[in-house]
Protein backbone atom coordinates (compact mmCIF):
# COMPACT_ATOMS: atom_id res chain seq x y z
CA UNK A 1 0.00 0.00 0.00
CA UNK A 2 2.76 2.26 0.76
CA UNK A 3 4.54 1.75 -2.42
CA UNK A 4 1.41 2.22 -4.30
CA UNK A 5 0.71 6.04 -3.02
CA UNK A 6 4.27 6.47 -3.25
CA UNK A 7 3.78 6.22 -7.20
CA UNK A 8 0.50 8.18 -6.40
CA UNK A 9 2.26 10.85 -5.55
CA UNK A 10 5.16 10.65 -7.53
CA UNK A 11 2.42 10.25 -10.74
CA UNK A 12 0.68 13.75 -9.47
CA UNK A 13 3.54 16.02 -8.78
CA UNK A 14 5.29 15.30 -12.65
CA UNK A 15 1.80 15.98 -13.90
CA UNK A 16 1.72 18.79 -12.20
CA UNK A 17 5.64 20.15 -13.16
CA UNK A 18 6.03 23.04 -16.17
CA UNK A 19 6.49 21.72 -19.02
CA UNK A 20 8.71 22.68 -21.98
CA UNK A 21 6.49 22.71 -24.61
CA UNK A 22 7.16 26.18 -26.48
CA UNK A 23 11.47 25.51 -25.85
CA UNK A 24 13.35 26.74 -29.07
CA UNK A 25 16.59 24.99 -29.54
CA UNK A 26 19.83 27.32 -30.07
CA UNK A 27 20.03 27.27 -33.77
CA UNK A 28 17.08 27.93 -34.41
CA UNK A 29 17.07 31.68 -32.26
CA UNK A 30 18.23 34.67 -33.28
CA UNK A 31 19.36 35.89 -29.81
CA UNK A 32 19.09 39.94 -29.86
CA UNK A 33 21.89 40.72 -27.22
CA UNK A 34 21.95 44.68 -28.21
CA UNK A 35 19.26 46.84 -29.65
CA UNK A 36 19.06 50.29 -30.92
CA UNK A 37 16.57 52.70 -31.30
CA UNK A 38 16.98 55.94 -33.12
CA UNK A 39 14.74 58.57 -35.53
CA UNK A 40 15.65 59.33 -39.03
CA UNK A 41 15.12 63.23 -40.79
CA UNK A 42 11.39 62.35 -41.39
CA UNK A 43 11.19 61.36 -37.40
CA UNK A 44 10.50 57.92 -38.52
CA UNK A 45 11.70 55.39 -35.66
CA UNK A 46 14.74 52.90 -36.69
CA UNK A 47 15.45 49.76 -34.96
CA UNK A 48 18.93 47.95 -34.72
CA UNK A 49 19.71 44.60 -33.46
CA UNK A 50 22.61 42.59 -33.60
CA UNK A 51 22.63 38.88 -32.43
CA UNK A 52 25.64 35.79 -32.68
CA UNK A 53 25.25 33.65 -35.26
CA UNK A 54 25.51 30.09 -34.15
CA UNK A 55 26.82 28.08 -37.53
CA UNK A 56 30.32 26.54 -38.68
CA UNK A 57 29.18 27.41 -41.78
CA UNK A 58 29.31 30.98 -41.01
CA UNK A 59 31.97 32.70 -41.67
CA UNK A 60 30.96 36.34 -40.08
CA UNK A 61 29.82 35.46 -36.29
CA UNK A 62 27.84 37.94 -35.39
CA UNK A 63 24.64 39.55 -37.97
CA UNK A 64 23.55 43.12 -37.10
CA UNK A 65 20.32 44.67 -39.22
CA UNK A 66 18.18 47.52 -39.69
CA UNK A 67 14.62 48.23 -39.61
CA UNK A 68 12.01 50.68 -40.20
CA UNK A 69 8.56 50.43 -37.76
CA UNK A 70 6.26 51.94 -35.83
CA UNK A 71 6.89 50.13 -32.51
CA UNK A 72 9.61 47.62 -31.13
CA UNK A 73 7.24 44.92 -31.36
CA UNK A 74 6.23 45.51 -34.99
CA UNK A 75 10.16 45.36 -36.12
CA UNK A 76 10.21 42.20 -34.58
CA UNK A 77 7.82 41.12 -38.08
CA UNK A 78 10.64 43.23 -39.98
CA UNK A 79 13.57 41.09 -38.36
CA UNK A 80 11.43 37.75 -39.25
CA UNK A 81 12.05 38.52 -42.30
CA UNK A 82 15.37 39.17 -43.06
CA UNK A 83 16.92 36.83 -39.98
CA UNK A 84 17.74 33.33 -39.58
CA UNK A 85 16.13 32.10 -36.95
CA UNK A 86 13.22 33.43 -34.75
CA UNK A 87 14.17 36.52 -33.34
CA UNK A 88 14.04 36.60 -29.18
CA UNK A 89 14.11 39.10 -27.07
CA UNK A 90 14.94 37.79 -23.74
CA UNK A 91 18.90 38.37 -23.20
CA UNK A 92 19.21 41.81 -24.54
CA UNK A 93 21.88 43.40 -22.43
CA UNK A 94 22.48 46.59 -24.22
CA UNK A 95 19.36 49.03 -25.21
CA UNK A 96 20.93 52.19 -27.20
CA UNK A 97 19.15 54.78 -27.41
CA UNK A 98 19.91 57.87 -30.03
CA UNK A 99 20.48 61.78 -29.44
CA UNK A 100 18.09 62.28 -32.01
CA UNK A 101 15.04 60.11 -30.17
CA UNK A 102 16.00 61.42 -27.28
CA UNK A 103 15.19 65.20 -28.08
CA UNK A 104 11.61 64.02 -28.49
CA UNK A 105 9.87 64.34 -24.90
CA UNK A 106 7.37 61.16 -25.51
CA UNK A 107 9.96 58.86 -26.56
CA UNK A 108 9.19 56.61 -23.08
CA UNK A 109 6.30 55.07 -24.69
CA UNK A 110 8.20 53.41 -27.37
CA UNK A 111 9.47 51.34 -24.21
CA UNK A 112 5.75 49.90 -23.48
CA UNK A 113 7.07 46.27 -25.03
CA UNK A 114 9.77 46.26 -22.86
CA UNK A 115 8.37 46.38 -18.95
CA UNK A 116 4.98 44.90 -20.37
CA UNK A 117 6.19 41.71 -22.10
CA UNK A 118 7.80 38.84 -19.26
CA UNK A 119 9.96 37.59 -21.89
CA UNK A 120 12.04 40.91 -22.84
CA UNK A 121 15.01 41.58 -20.83
CA UNK A 122 14.44 44.35 -17.85
CA UNK A 123 18.42 44.17 -17.22
CA UNK A 124 19.80 45.32 -20.13
CA UNK A 125 21.62 48.48 -19.75
CA UNK A 126 20.71 51.96 -21.38
CA UNK A 127 22.79 53.93 -22.95
CA UNK A 128 22.67 57.15 -24.77
CA UNK A 129 24.60 57.37 -28.06
CA UNK A 130 26.27 60.61 -28.89
CA UNK A 131 25.87 60.14 -32.79
CA UNK A 132 23.59 58.05 -35.35
CA UNK A 133 22.76 54.91 -33.56
CA UNK A 134 23.74 53.19 -37.12
CA UNK A 135 27.31 53.75 -36.97
CA UNK A 136 27.26 51.69 -33.58
CA UNK A 137 25.69 48.87 -35.24
CA UNK A 138 27.62 48.96 -38.33
CA UNK A 139 31.20 48.88 -36.09
CA UNK A 140 32.73 45.31 -36.53
CA UNK A 141 35.98 45.80 -34.62
CA UNK A 142 38.76 42.72 -35.30
CA UNK A 143 40.61 43.20 -31.80
CA UNK A 144 37.66 42.57 -29.84
CA UNK A 145 34.75 40.28 -28.77
CA UNK A 146 31.34 40.57 -30.34
CA UNK A 147 30.31 44.12 -30.59
CA UNK A 148 27.11 43.15 -27.79
CA UNK A 149 29.28 41.75 -25.20
CA UNK A 150 32.12 43.88 -26.15
CA UNK A 151 30.02 47.23 -25.23
CA UNK A 152 28.50 45.21 -21.96
CA UNK A 153 31.89 44.91 -20.80
CA UNK A 154 33.03 48.20 -21.31
CA UNK A 155 30.04 49.72 -19.07
CA UNK A 156 30.51 47.72 -16.81
CA UNK A 157 34.16 47.66 -16.54
CA UNK A 158 33.49 51.91 -16.68
CA UNK A 159 30.85 51.55 -13.43
CA UNK A 160 33.32 50.01 -11.60
CA UNK A 161 35.66 52.49 -11.82
CA UNK A 162 32.60 54.97 -11.24
CA UNK A 163 33.20 56.41 -14.67
CA UNK A 164 29.78 56.09 -15.60
CA UNK A 165 26.33 55.13 -13.76
CA UNK A 166 25.05 51.35 -14.82
CA UNK A 167 21.37 52.01 -15.12
CA UNK A 168 19.04 49.31 -15.85
CA UNK A 169 15.92 49.21 -17.68
CA UNK A 170 13.92 48.50 -14.83
CA UNK A 171 15.59 50.84 -13.00
CA UNK A 172 15.18 53.33 -15.46
CA UNK A 173 11.66 52.74 -15.10
CA UNK A 174 11.49 53.48 -11.59
CA UNK A 175 13.54 56.78 -12.28
CA UNK A 176 11.40 57.93 -14.66
CA UNK A 177 7.80 57.51 -12.74
CA UNK A 178 9.92 58.89 -9.35
CA UNK A 179 9.64 62.51 -9.37
CA UNK A 180 12.22 63.07 -6.47
CA UNK A 181 14.68 62.61 -9.14
CA UNK A 182 15.72 63.02 -13.05
CA UNK A 183 17.18 59.67 -14.76
CA UNK A 184 20.51 59.40 -15.87
CA UNK A 185 22.08 56.99 -18.17
CA UNK A 186 25.37 56.04 -19.30
CA UNK A 187 26.61 58.02 -22.57
CA UNK A 188 29.45 56.74 -25.36
CA UNK A 189 30.11 57.75 -28.58
CA UNK A 190 31.84 55.65 -31.72
CA UNK A 191 34.77 57.11 -32.86
CA UNK A 192 36.71 56.05 -35.42
CA UNK A 193 38.40 52.90 -33.88
CA UNK A 194 36.81 52.80 -30.82
CA UNK A 195 33.47 53.08 -29.05
CA UNK A 196 33.99 55.46 -25.51
CA UNK A 197 32.52 56.16 -22.65
CA UNK A 198 31.77 59.90 -22.51
CA UNK A 199 30.29 59.93 -19.13
CA UNK A 200 26.87 60.42 -17.96
CA UNK A 201 23.95 61.57 -19.65
CA UNK A 202 21.64 63.49 -17.68
CA UNK A 203 17.65 63.34 -18.44
CA UNK A 204 14.91 65.59 -17.88
CA UNK A 205 11.55 64.11 -16.27
CA UNK A 206 10.61 63.32 -19.34
CA UNK A 207 13.55 62.09 -20.63
CA UNK A 208 14.71 64.47 -23.01
CA UNK A 209 18.22 64.62 -23.15
CA UNK A 210 19.96 67.54 -20.80
CA UNK A 211 23.41 67.45 -20.91
CA UNK A 212 26.79 65.01 -20.14
CA UNK A 213 28.34 64.65 -16.77
CA UNK A 214 31.92 63.83 -17.13
CA UNK A 215 33.61 60.68 -15.90
CA UNK A 216 35.46 62.74 -13.80
CA UNK A 217 32.55 64.61 -12.24
CA UNK A 218 30.62 60.71 -12.43
CA UNK A 219 32.84 60.07 -9.61
CA UNK A 220 31.51 63.31 -7.05
CA UNK A 221 27.81 61.87 -8.08
CA UNK A 222 28.20 58.14 -7.31
CA UNK A 223 29.75 59.31 -4.07
CA UNK A 224 26.39 60.99 -3.48
CA UNK A 225 24.16 58.36 -4.54
CA UNK A 226 26.41 55.79 -2.82
CA UNK A 227 28.37 55.21 0.15
CA UNK A 228 30.91 52.78 -1.58
CA UNK A 229 30.67 51.49 -5.32
CA UNK A 230 33.39 49.86 -6.54
CA UNK A 231 36.51 51.50 -7.01
CA UNK A 232 36.94 55.21 -6.50
CA UNK A 233 39.53 56.73 -7.52
CA UNK A 234 40.00 61.03 -8.03
CA UNK A 235 42.56 63.55 -8.84
CA UNK A 236 42.72 67.16 -8.59
CA UNK A 237 45.03 70.14 -9.18
CA UNK A 238 46.41 71.62 -5.22
CA UNK A 239 49.21 73.60 -6.46
CA UNK A 240 49.26 75.89 -9.56
CA UNK A 241 51.88 75.50 -12.16
CA UNK A 242 54.29 77.98 -12.41
CA UNK A 243 56.45 76.88 -15.22
CA UNK A 244 54.49 76.44 -18.78
CA UNK A 245 57.32 73.80 -19.69
CA UNK A 246 56.94 71.47 -17.19
CA UNK A 247 55.50 68.77 -17.90
CA UNK A 248 54.63 67.76 -14.42
CA UNK A 249 51.12 69.95 -12.78
CA UNK A 250 50.36 69.95 -9.20
CA UNK A 251 47.51 67.15 -8.95
CA UNK A 252 47.00 64.59 -6.46
CA UNK A 253 45.54 61.75 -6.54
CA UNK A 254 43.85 59.16 -4.11
CA UNK A 255 41.72 56.22 -3.60
CA UNK A 256 38.23 56.69 -1.37
CA UNK A 257 38.23 54.22 0.95
CA UNK A 258 35.24 55.26 2.83
CA UNK A 259 32.06 57.41 2.38
CA UNK A 260 29.66 58.90 5.33
CA UNK A 261 27.29 61.32 4.10
CA UNK A 262 24.53 62.77 6.02
CA UNK A 263 22.08 65.16 4.69
CA UNK A 264 20.01 68.31 6.64
CA UNK A 265 17.10 69.35 4.58
CA UNK A 266 15.48 72.97 5.54
CA UNK A 267 13.17 74.82 3.50
CA UNK A 268 13.87 78.92 4.20
CA UNK A 269 13.00 81.85 2.07
CA UNK A 270 11.10 80.19 0.00
CA UNK A 271 13.37 77.74 -1.02
CA UNK A 272 14.91 74.12 -0.37
CA UNK A 273 18.39 73.94 1.43
CA UNK A 274 20.35 71.11 1.39
CA UNK A 275 23.55 70.94 3.62
CA UNK A 276 25.62 67.78 2.58
CA UNK A 277 28.41 66.98 5.47
CA UNK A 278 30.30 64.01 3.46
CA UNK A 279 32.87 62.12 5.12
CA UNK A 280 35.63 60.70 3.11
CA UNK A 281 38.23 58.37 4.30
CA UNK A 282 41.43 58.49 1.31
CA UNK A 283 44.70 56.92 0.76
CA UNK A 284 47.10 58.94 -1.48
CA UNK A 285 47.67 57.52 -4.69
CA UNK A 286 49.80 60.02 -6.37
CA UNK A 287 51.24 63.11 -5.36
CA UNK A 288 53.32 65.81 -8.06
CA UNK A 289 54.91 67.62 -5.47
CA UNK A 290 56.60 68.13 -2.64
CA UNK A 291 55.44 67.46 0.32
CA UNK A 292 56.05 67.39 4.39
CA UNK A 293 53.22 65.13 5.17
CA UNK A 294 54.30 63.77 8.66
CA UNK A 295 53.92 67.65 9.50
CA UNK A 296 51.48 69.56 7.01
CA UNK A 297 48.90 66.37 6.12
CA UNK A 298 46.17 68.36 8.22
CA UNK A 299 46.95 71.35 5.93
CA UNK A 300 47.03 69.09 2.79
CA UNK A 301 43.40 67.55 4.23
CA UNK A 302 42.22 71.31 3.94
CA UNK A 303 43.23 72.01 0.65
CA UNK A 304 41.45 68.75 -0.70
CA UNK A 305 38.43 69.54 0.51
CA UNK A 306 38.44 73.31 -0.42
CA UNK A 307 39.05 72.00 -4.23
CA UNK A 308 36.18 69.02 -3.81
CA UNK A 309 33.66 71.95 -2.69
CA UNK A 310 34.55 73.40 -5.83
CA UNK A 311 34.11 70.93 -7.91
CA UNK A 312 30.16 69.60 -6.14
CA UNK A 313 29.80 73.38 -6.17
CA UNK A 314 30.58 73.50 -10.49
CA UNK A 315 28.22 70.11 -10.81
CA UNK A 316 25.24 71.39 -9.02
CA UNK A 317 24.95 74.40 -10.83
CA UNK A 318 25.70 72.76 -14.09
CA UNK A 319 22.37 70.74 -13.04
CA UNK A 320 20.49 72.90 -12.19
CA UNK A 321 20.87 74.77 -15.39
CA UNK A 322 19.78 71.90 -16.89
CA UNK A 323 17.04 71.81 -14.15
CA UNK A 324 17.55 67.65 -13.96
CA UNK A 325 18.24 66.37 -10.13
CA UNK A 326 20.70 63.20 -10.76
CA UNK A 327 21.40 63.44 -7.08
CA UNK A 328 18.49 62.69 -5.98
CA UNK A 329 17.85 65.69 -3.68
CA UNK A 330 13.67 65.47 -3.77
CA UNK A 331 13.73 62.28 -1.56
CA UNK A 332 15.12 64.31 0.84
CA UNK A 333 12.57 67.13 0.31
CA UNK A 334 9.73 64.48 0.58
CA UNK A 335 10.96 62.54 4.03
CA UNK A 336 11.55 66.13 5.83
CA UNK A 337 9.90 68.49 4.43
CA UNK A 338 6.45 66.52 3.06
CA UNK A 339 4.03 70.03 3.32
CA UNK A 340 6.36 71.98 1.31
CA UNK A 341 6.73 68.73 -1.34
CA UNK A 342 3.18 68.49 -1.72
CA UNK A 343 3.22 72.02 -3.54
CA UNK A 344 5.81 71.12 -5.85
CA UNK A 345 6.23 67.65 -6.60
CA UNK A 346 4.93 67.85 -9.78
CA UNK A 347 7.43 70.35 -10.40
CA UNK A 348 10.72 69.18 -8.61
CA UNK A 349 13.16 69.89 -10.93
CA UNK A 350 12.51 73.79 -11.38
CA UNK A 351 12.01 73.93 -7.30
CA UNK A 352 15.53 72.34 -7.42
CA UNK A 353 17.03 74.72 -10.43
CA UNK A 354 16.05 77.36 -7.18
CA UNK A 355 17.14 75.57 -3.83
CA UNK A 356 20.54 76.22 -2.38
CA UNK A 357 22.95 73.06 -1.77
CA UNK A 358 25.80 73.06 0.08
CA UNK A 359 28.48 70.30 -0.31
CA UNK A 360 31.37 69.95 2.59
CA UNK A 361 33.52 67.13 2.48
CA UNK A 362 35.61 66.15 5.53
CA UNK A 363 38.88 64.35 4.39
CA UNK A 364 40.58 61.84 6.35
CA UNK A 365 44.20 60.74 5.16
CA UNK A 366 44.27 57.17 6.44
CA UNK A 367 47.25 56.18 3.75
CA UNK A 368 49.85 57.45 1.86
CA UNK A 369 51.96 54.76 0.25
CA UNK A 370 54.92 52.96 0.99
CA UNK A 371 56.94 56.17 0.15
CA UNK A 372 57.32 59.28 2.48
Amino acid sequence: MRALLRMIWSTVLVVMLSGCMDRIYLEDATLSLMVGLDVNEKNELLVYMTSPVFSEEAKEKSEEYGVRASTIRESRMGFDEIVTALTVSGKIQVLILGQRLLQHPDWFRLLDVVFRDAKFSVNARMVALDGPVSEMFEYRPKDKPRLALHVTKLIDTANYRNLTVKTRAQEFHRQMFEPGITPTITELRKEKRAVKVMGTAMLTENGVYAGLIEPRNTLLLQMMLHEKQGEISVTIPIQEQNDQKSIVAGKISFFVKGVNKKVKTTYRDGKFQFDVQMGLDVSISERMFPYNMEKDYKKLEKMMEAELRKDYDLLVKKCQAAKTDPFGFGLYARAYEYKRWKKIENDWPKAFSEAEVHFKPEVSIKGNGVTK
